[in-house]
């Protein structure tokens, strides 16, 4: 298939580099796609989190399934699941934990957003 039509199927999970029990998918980079954003799917599964820390860039989550637990600087706790859709901006500590169901994440980082 090509890298225009993937399915989930099609992309190659790796270790998260922060816990080797999330999964993580590139869809799309500037390495392999010359573009200014990255996208992938974050797979956390229950029980599972990621730690706090932050990026140089937006940050936008968009869950696709299951539940769990936010924390972002200067906003608070809250829930994550499919609907709930969170902007990180750069620079700010952010947190995944609590995570009851799987949780599968779109995820999409930009110094871009419009």
């Amino acid at each position: 298939m090509s890298r225009e039509l993937l399915t989930l199927n099609d992309l190659e999970f790796i270790e998260h580099p922060v816990n080797k029990n999330v999964k993580i998918a590139y869809i799309l980079t500037h390495k392999d796609d010359k573009v200014d954003i990255t996208s992938a799917i974050v797979k956390i599964p229950k029980g599972q989190s990621i730690p706090e820390h932050s990026h140089d860039v937006y940050d936008i989550i968009c869950p696709l399934s299951g539940k769990g637990k936010m924390w972002v600087e200067n906003v608070g706790e809250f829930e994550i699941k499919k609907g709930v859709f969170v902007k990180v901006p750069p620079h700010t500590k952010h947190r995944v934990f609590d995570v009851e169901e799987d949780l599968e994440i779109y995820d999409i980082f930009s110094s871009y957003v419009v």
